[in-house]
């Protein structure tokens, strides 16, 4: 009798043992599934994590106040070059065009505007995030990071303005601009106008959710449509721009809006390289033609069209991406 109630209380606990790793193994796979799963199917992921570039993560304290997180990557010997991402945008705006130009030998920085990706938000107004304090904020980075001479920049949208900026009041830092998706004003443009100011109907404009303290997913997802192959990546995009902070969003705008260089890109001495996607909603051809126009004094100026690409013809697909690296690469001097 006793023999057969060792064997039963052995045959128990051989069995709660056998439940216990098939438990300890359904865990696993599902901890493995959920790692598995891409930024597109699981939010848990944070946008940064929705892209595996080998770059490397760095922050510095400007005298500007700004603490500012920037990426690098490529040879520690390479010629610098410096990537400025637009409005609402972060490193993950450069993720596909870096690679390229790194491999092509470059040190390339990619720092993350003040308001944007890692690098601090401040809450004051509008004047926190005019072009100026980008610019400043930029040129101080320079400083920072070691890059004393003349130096490649390359920036879309938001950053074309940040680069005109540089090479207007600091033509002793630049060696030439490459500007994605650009104009020569912001003051009157529609698109921009109506994202701040909004319809009055179906949507209010940035400050016209100031109770709710939040902009609606739907406009969020439309401004971040994206159509790169890479889903994660475009979740990427999308997840950054739903965390920015309301305050960020308003100021951004608020800051550009009134900014005009008609008057003042005469003054640009460096070559100039315009990079326009023929589907842009934002910059339309008629910007292209007045931007080209107020370049009277750049020593030359490179005006590249390409077919049937958006405002963000840098990330539009893998295959506008390497377009516009190479041209990157073949205009850099």
């Amino acid at each position: 009798m006793c023999s057969r109630i060792t064997i039963s209380l052995i045959e128990i606990m051989e069995d709660k043992k056998m439940k216990a790793k098939r438990f300890i193994l359904a865990v696993l796979a599902l901890v493995l599934a959920l790692a598995m799963v891409g930024c597109n199917n699981n939010t848990t992921k944070e946008w940064y994590q929705c892209v595996n570039n080998d770059w490397t993560e760095n922050f510095v304290d400007l005298d500007t106040g700004i603490k500012m997180c920037y990426m690098v990557m490529g040879p520690e010997d390479g010629e610098p070059m410096v990537l400025i991402h637009g409005a609402t945008d972060s490193r993950l705006s450069w993720a596909q065009v870096a690679p390229i130009v790194a491999e092509a030998g470059y040190r390339v920085y990619v720092p993350e505007l003040r308001g944007h990706g890692k690098t601090d938000k401040p809450q004051e107004e509008d004047e926190a995030y005019t072009v100026a304090e980008h610019c400043a904020d930029i040129i101080n980075f320079m400083d920072k990071v070691g890059i004393t001479e003349p130096v490649n920049i390359s920036g879309h949208s938001l950053g074309t303005f940040i680069s005109q900026e540089i090479a207007i009041t600091h033509p002793e830092r630049v060696k030439s601009i490459t500007l994605i998706a650009t104009g020569a004003k912001v003051d009157d443009n529609e698109a921009l106008t109506w994202c701040y100011y909004g319809d009055g109907t179906d949507y209010l404009g940035v400050h016209g959710y100031d109770e709710a303290g939040a902009l609606p997913d739907d406009f969020i997802r439309d401004w971040t449509a994206c159509t790169n192959e890479d889903k994660d990546f475009c979740e990427g995009i999308y997840l950054h721009s739903k965390q920015l902070p309301y305050h960020v969003w308003a100021h951004i705008f608020g800051g550009l809006l009134h900014q005009d260089n008609r008057e003042r890109l005469s003054s640009v001495t460096c070559p100039v390289q315009i990079i326009w996607g023929t589907e842009d909603s934002i910059f339309l051809e008629a910007d292209q033609n007045e931007i080209k126009e107020a370049l009277t004094n750049a020593e030359k100026v490179d005006f590249v069209e390409i077919p049937g690409a958006s405002h963000n013809t840098h990330w539009d697909s893998k295959e506008t991406a390497q377009k516009v690296a190479d041209l990157i690469l073949g205009f850099a001097v």
